[in-house]
């Protein structure tokens, strides 16, 4: 009987460490998975953030009214470069899902569009402008949507996804 008590001590200690460790790999991998899913969200955030950004230096760039043709056309080149869209796409491309990654290249591709309709036509108040408008509003909409989805955010649907998925000046 003198043995029972060191070895009740030593398998108590061995269930106690080994649930103490599992308890710690699991909330590594949890607090990992946080990790990543903030660091997710930052790269979206920013990649939305150059859209924009690209977006609206594109259009002060048409009101610019000292500008020749051939400045204008630097000017609109300037002003997708200096955005940072494309600097923020490569960092989407190592982070997000591939279908994340197939909307951010279509959302790039949509703006590089507005910039291409602004440089033949520069007026924000043209159809052809309009229209590439509307198609970069629509892929930035899926985009959004499907970032919110991945970042598992539980929240209202986004007003605006609805708004500009049906609404296009044809």
């Amino acid at each position: 009987m003198d043995w029972l008590a060191p070895l009740g001590t030593l398998v108590g200690a061995a269930v106690g460490v080994g649930t103490g460790l599992t308890v710690d790999r699991f909330r590594r991998r949890h607090d990992s998975a946080d990790r990543w899913l903030q660091t997710r969200r930052t790269v979206y955030v920013d990649f939305l953030t150059a859209l924009s950004r690209g977006h609206s230096e594109l259009r002060a760039a048409t009101f610019r009214e000292d500008l020749s043709d051939a400045a204008r056309f630097g000017a609109l080149h300037q002003a997708l470069d200096g955005s940072g869209i494309w600097t923020c796409r490569q960092t989407l491309s190592l982070t997000a899902p591939t279908e994340i990654i197939s909307l951010g290249i279509d959302a790039a591709k949509a703006l590089e569009q507005v910039r291409d309709t602004l440089i033949t036509e520069p007026d924000v108040r043209s159809e052809p402008y309009l229209r590439a408008r509307a198609d970069l509003w629509k892929v930035n909409a899926d985009l959004r949507e499907a970032m919110r989805k991945d970042l598992r955010l539980d929240l209202p649907p986004d007003p605006e996804v609805g708004l500009h998925r049906h609404q296009r000046p044809d």
